[in-house]
Parts: C-alpha cells; sequence; structure tokens
C-alpha cells in the first residue's frame, strides 16, 4: 500500500499520540510491486504484491523495545505501541541510546515516477518479450527477472521530526546459456524510472555473452590487466562504502586505522582520478533523502582526487568524538572517464576481460581484501582484441588495490550487481592493471 504524507502523518501522529514512554519513534515502509519471471525462453510466474508496514520504538531512559505490525485500524496500533513499551520496560539499558532526533530540513526527492508507480504485470510481459525473442532467434536458453513497483516510506519521532518519501523502482536482470551449457552470458539494471529500462538491449547482451563465453579455455591464475565492466565495479566500490566507517577505524579494526591511533580521514589512499560521492538528486541514480535515524542525506565527497574526504559517523560515535554525525550515503557515484569499452580493449596488449561477479566476501577486514568468482562471460584481450572465451577465476583483491592502478575510466552509468543489486549507484568500467586471480574456477 502507497500512502501519500498526510495519511502517513496521520497514521505516525496517532501512534505517537498513543505513547505514555520517555521518547518515541515510528516508523511506516509501504509498496506495491508487480513482477514477471521467465525460465526455459517462456513466462514462468506474474504476480503482484501489496504491503504496509508500521514499526513503533519506545524508551524509557536508554531502555528500547520494538514492535511491528502490518494491521492499521486503531486496536492494532494501540496494541503494538503497548507492546514496544512492555518489551522496553523489559530490555537492558544501551549505554549508547542516542535520543530520537527533532525536525530535520531535508532535500526535494528525484525518485519517484508516476509511470513506473502505475506499471502492471501486463506491460512487464511486453517488456520480457523482446529478450524472449532474442534468446529463441539465436538458439540459448534464457531466464530471467522483471520487477517494477512503487514504495513509500516515513518516520516521525515524538521529539517533532518527521519524513516522508515515495519512491520507484524497476530492476530487470536475464541470464542465458547455450545448448552444452559452456556458455553463459548475463546483463542487468535497476532505474527508478522504468522509461530508462532498455529490456530489449540487456537481453542482447546476455545472449552475445552467451555465444562468445562457449566452450573456454585455461589461462593461469596470477596478476593480470583487467578491464572491469561496471557490474564488477558496482559490487566491489559498494562493498567499500559499506566500511567507510569512523568507529572501526578509530578503535583498530579497519583498513582506515591510522598507525598510532585515530582513521586516515584526510589522508591520501587511492589515485589521483578516483571520486567518489553521494548526491540524493543525481539525475541517473538519485537516492533517498533520509538515512540512518532520519538524519538528512545530502550531497558528499567520500573520495576527493583519491582523499579520503568524509567516514561515516554515528549518532552516538560523533558525540563522543567531537565530530558531526555523517549518516550511511542512500547512493554512490564515482566519476567516470572517457574513454569507452572498446578503446580499453584495443589498448590492450594482453589482459581479461571480466563481466561481473559473484559470491563476495571479505577475507580481512584490515586490508579491505574480498574473494570471489568471476561469471557469466570472462574473455582473454591479446594485441587489442578479444580473442577467447577462458573459465572462470578466483580473485583475491582489495578495492583499494584496484583504485590506486587504473589505467583508464569509462563514463560512469547507472549499474546493478550480485551483492549492490538494487541499491543506487553509477559507477565506470575501468581497465587496472595487477588484478589478483589466485585459482580456477570450474563453474560456468
Amino acid at each position: 500500500m502507497i500512502l501519500s504524507r498526510s495519511e502517513a502523518k496521520q497514521i505516525t501522529d496517532k501512534a505517537l499520540s498513543l505513547s505514555k514512554a520517555d521518547s518515541c519513534s515510528v516508523s511506516l515502509g509501504g509498496h506495491e510491486r508487480g513482477h514477471v519471471r521467465f525460465a526455459l525462453n517462456s513466462a514462468t510466474t506474474s504476480g503482484f504484491q501489496d504491503d504496509l508496514t508500521l514499526s513503533v520504538t519506545s524508551n524509557f531512559g536508554k531502555r528500547s523495545g520494538l514492535a511491528s505490525i502490518n494491521e492499521l485500524d486503531d486496536d492494532s496500533i494501540t496494541a503494538a505501541v503497548r507492546k514496544s513499551e512492555e518489551i522496553a520496560r523489559l530490555a537492558r539499558e544501551n549505554p549508547e541510546f542516542m535520543p530520537p532526533l527533532g525536525p530535520q530540513e531535508y532535500l526535494e526527492s528525484r525518485t519517484y515516477y508516476e509511470s513506473t508507480a502505475k506499471a502492471r504485470p501486463d506491460k512487464l510481459a511486453v517488456l520480457c518479450d523482446p529478450v524472449l525473442k532474442e534468446a529463441m532467434d539465436k538458439k540459448v536458453t534464457a531466464a530471467g527477472f522483471l520487477d517494477v513497483g512503487a514504495g513509500c516510506a516515513g518516520m516521525a519521532t515524538s521529539n517533532g521530526l518527521f519524513a516522508f518519501e515515495e519512491s520507484t523502482g524497476a530492476v530487470f536482470t536475464v541470464s542465458a546459456r547455450t545448448s552444452d551449457g559452456t556458455g553463459s552470458g548475463w546483463a542487468g539494471r535497476n532505474y527508478h524510472d522504468m522509461a530508462r529500462l532498455d529490456t530489449k538491449h540487456l537481453g542482447q547482451v546476455a545472449v552475445k555473452k552467451t555465444l562468445e563465453s562457449q566452450k573456454p579455455i585455461a589461462v593461469p591464475p596470477g596478476k593480470y590487466t583487467v578491464i572491469l565492466e561496471a557490474s564488477a565495479v558496482c559490487d566491489l566500490l559498494g562493498l567499500m562504502i559499506g566500511n567507510f566507517d569512523a568507529r572501526p577505524a578509530d578503535e583498530g579494526r579497519s583498513f582506515l586505522t591510522k598507525k598510532g591511533g585515530g582513521n586516515k580521514l584526510g589522508e591520501k589512499l587511492f589515485g589521483d582520478k578516483v571520486n567518489l560521492y553521494s548526491d540524493p538528486q543525481h539525475d541517473v541514480a538519485p537516492g533517498t533523502i533520509y538515512s540512518t535515524d532520519g538524519l538528512p542525506a545530502t550531497k558528499r565527497t567520500w573520495i576527493g582526487d583519491g582523499v579520503v574526504e568524509e567516514l561515516i559517523y554515528s549518532r552516538y560515535w560523533a558525540q563522543k568524538t567531537g565530530h558531526e554525525p555523517v549518516p550511511y550515503p542512500t547512493n554512490l557515484i564515482m566519476a567516470g572517464g572517457s574513454t569507452s569499452l572498446e578503446e580499453m580493449v584495443r589498448n590492450t596488449k594482453k589482459g581479461i576481460l571480466v563481466t561481473r561477479f559473484w559470491y563476495i566476501r571479505m577475507v580481512d577486514p584490515r586490508t579491505l581484501l574480498y574473494t570471489g568468482l568471476t561469471r557469466d562471460g570472462t574473455f582473454l584481450i591479446e594485441n587489442g582484441k578479444v580473442t577467447k572465451p577462458i573459465k572462470n577465476f578466483r580473485f583475491n583483491e582489495s578495492p583499494i588495490a584496484m583504485l590506486n592502478n587504473i589505467e583508464a575510466m569509462a563514463p560512469s552509468e547507472r549499474a546493478a550487481g550480485s551483492e549492490v543489486e538494487d541499491w543506487s549507484v553509477s559507477v565506470p568500467s575501468l581497465l587496472v592493471r595487477d588484478f589478483t586471480f589466485s585459482s580456477l574456477s570450474d563453474a560456468v
């Protein structure tokens, strides 16, 4: 269910008026989403989901309790408030408790598109048709998922805060395989505006990679010059920014820990051309207008010309260290360059083209070392041309090293990864030297 701003405020005001706690916070989240799923070159399911949830957090001193419901009649709201208070009285004190925020000022939201909100499964099926046709024409087997809809989110506190935002989203992914099972391709995107979603092109990309990746050969693991397509970059940068937290750095548990104590805010850790920022009002990849605890999301530069310019500070850690609270970003943008993917290939004497990564996991938080697998199209580049499909690799690499070894950047584009698939991200494909592949993988 999607609420208007006035409807959301009426419900949160009702819940807050019932509170007997020292302080209280209320949050609302609703959505209406339709989907179409296909496999074996035909539609398999179509559905529509509609939900609305209210959560109430009550605080007595430093004790807190939470209760959530999805029935919003007066009796249910009253029961949720009372239950949250009951839980709070039984809870242990939280020594890091921070009282709810008061009124805040927020940017104008850029995440809602009426045409996307009104899309229904029959429209989604039409968008999937050219993908299925492409797969059948090229005699490969395709499977995919298209999910489109709208959501609303709001929160209010007994100290006077009220925040509300509507948003829309369209997510499409397609995977394809050859009949002999040796070729695999993938493509995917997410947008707030469904009109930007070109499913036909994505289907063509996935099918082309499928056909070109048949019967891969084995290439020895080692350090290679690589071209990482935007999906692969999206995952590594999205995971990295989640570790831009000042507290673990200050406590000696992070790659941002400074020798001798403190953090590396203000230090140059990356290449000169690395600029990473968040901007809720970005045109291609906008973010939500509020973040942790209802703190306003604003434009912030996290890395500027290779220098760490911002870290995440929770309200508690900000108070403890005398710093401004800095919430988690609600989107992520990496400024790109002007080199096309084709130019990168032409400029590479020997290297590897990576479509995307899969099953990425942290190895060492102090060096930000990750491991994962390539998937759905990994190719050998020789003398400026893509020459052969190759077997997949396991990689062991840090985004820090990646961002220090950039040779060229494509223009920044909206991207979706396997670990970071429904967040607003715009990043470039990158030409990177000395990327570490640690072993081969027989998986297709």
